[in-house]
């Protein structure tokens, strides 16, 4: 009787489960975390406000490009159109989103060959790993980078088990979304390249495939880029990389996030906005790379502590002293968040020729990299964790000791 109704819950009936756990734990967040929108929940509120009021797609500062354009213009903006400025709503948007992530884990790792049990652990880790649920409360990006980088690695996955050349247009069209939404996601081209390279495809479709997601994801990110050619007079995809490149890379950079006030280019920031946004991003790009030539063991000391910092244990404490309630959830989520890391570890270790594995690793190594050039906030570390999780229900499914032959066939080198 148990093991029929265990058997009941790891077949596909048991997705509508694990996604009905998800969205519970969403909905709870969104009903009872208190919040008000802060710091880059601002800027792309008013980004979505300023688009439907006909001022165009600007922040509260006035800066046209400055943040990626996708998440207000494909989620705030249509809340707002039909509910007004209803920040539940849109909230409970990214409940569904953070659902919808879920579903995409289940699929995922059926594709990359879990097995029965497998799917069903990685479902039910992405549904009950809570910053997942907390940031649905987040007017943030990250919310929407999520389900699109899991599709990229769905597409990843087919395409290198010989998928048909709708999943490379549709991992194309993925791509030239996230360039939009959130344009760090791109390096994810490198574990779509990867499997592409793995994949039993002749060389010259290897390379016709490789030009088609270059070409469609650059047409589908093109009115974008036109829009700031013509507004900005430069064809950018947003205009923080400057920015974000100093803050990480001066004098009193310590890894993470600083305020510009607190640099050597503090007292001139003013005067430098003022100039244009894409002036002030290349000024500060200089200043960084002339910092970087100046002191590069110092820089060499920045990346490593970077590192670190991104996959560090969620040790930090929130802001203020913190009720009961905060302090267990933040203890059930550094618990969460060792057995995670160390699951996916494991699996790396035991199962280095599973050539789905090294695909997903890719993925988090290719983005995790990334973020080091720039500086850490502990939320860019939480787009990749779905496939950090994607390895650790591996990892859990070794510890089964049933052999049990997985829903797809483990591709090994």
């Amino acid at each position: 009787m148990i093991l029929s109704k265990a058997r009941f819950f790891i077949s596909g009936h048991g997705l509508g489960l694990v996604m009905s756990i998800a969205f519970a734990l969403r909905l709870g967040a969104v009903v009872f975390y208190g919040h008000a929108p802060e710091s880059d929940e601002l800027s792309y509120r008013a980004m979505a406000v300023n688009l439907l009021n006909g001022s165009g797609m600007t922040d509260q500062y006035g800066n046209r490009a400055m943040f990626n354009a996708g998440y207000p213009l494909m989620v705030l903006a249509p809340v707002f159109a039909v509910f007004g400025e209803n920040i539940f709503i849109a909230r409970l948007c990214n409940a569904l989103l953070g659902v919808l992530a879920v579903a995409l884990v289940w699929v995922v790792a059926r594709k990359a060959g879990l097995g029965r049990k497998g799917v069903f652990i990685a479902a039910l880790m992405a549904a009950l790993y809570l910053p997942s649920s907390v940031y649905s409360v987040y007017l943030l990006k990250e919310n929407l980078m999520i389900p699109l980088m899991l599709g990229v690695a769905w597409c990843a996955l087919d395409i290198h088990a010989g998928g048909r050349t709708a999943s490379v247009v549709l991992c194309a069209a993925l791509l030239g979304i996230l360039a939009i939404v959130g344009n760090a996601a791109l390096v994810l081209f490198l574990m779509v390249g990867f499997a592409l390279m793995l994949s039993a495809r002749p060389l010259a479709r290897k390379f016709l495939d490789l030009s088609l997601i270059v070409v469609i994801a650059a047409a589908i990110a093109s009115p974008w880029i036109l829009r700031n050619l013509n507004v900005l007079g430069a064809p950018v995809l947003n205009t923080n990389g400057g920015f974000n490149f100093y803050i990480g890379n001066n004098p009193a950079a310590t890894g993470l996030f600083v305020s510009i006030a607190e640099t050597p280019m503090g007292d001139r920031w003013e005067a430098l906005r003022s100039t244009g946004e894409v002036r002030a991003s290349e000024v500060l790009k200089d200043h960084a790379m002339q910092w970087i030539r100046s002191n590069p063991m110092r820089f060499v000391e920045l990346t490593v502590k970077k590192a670190l910092y991104f996959w560090l244990p969620p040790f930090h404490q929130g802001k203020g002293a913190g009720s009961i309630i905060e302090t267990i959830v933040r203890f059930v989520w550094l618990l969460q968040y060792v057995v995670i890391i160390c699951l996916a570890l494991f699996v790396i270790a035991k199962e280095r020729k599973n050539r789905s594995l090294q695909i997903l690793a890719v993925g988090i190594l290719s983005y995790f990299a990334a973020h080091t050039i720039f500086y850490i906030i502990f939320r860019y570390r939480e787009p990749i964790m779905p496939f950090v999780i994607l390895l650790a229900a591996a990892g859990a499914g070794c510890f089964w000791g049933e052999h049990e032959k997985p829903l797809y066939p483990e591709l090994r080198a």
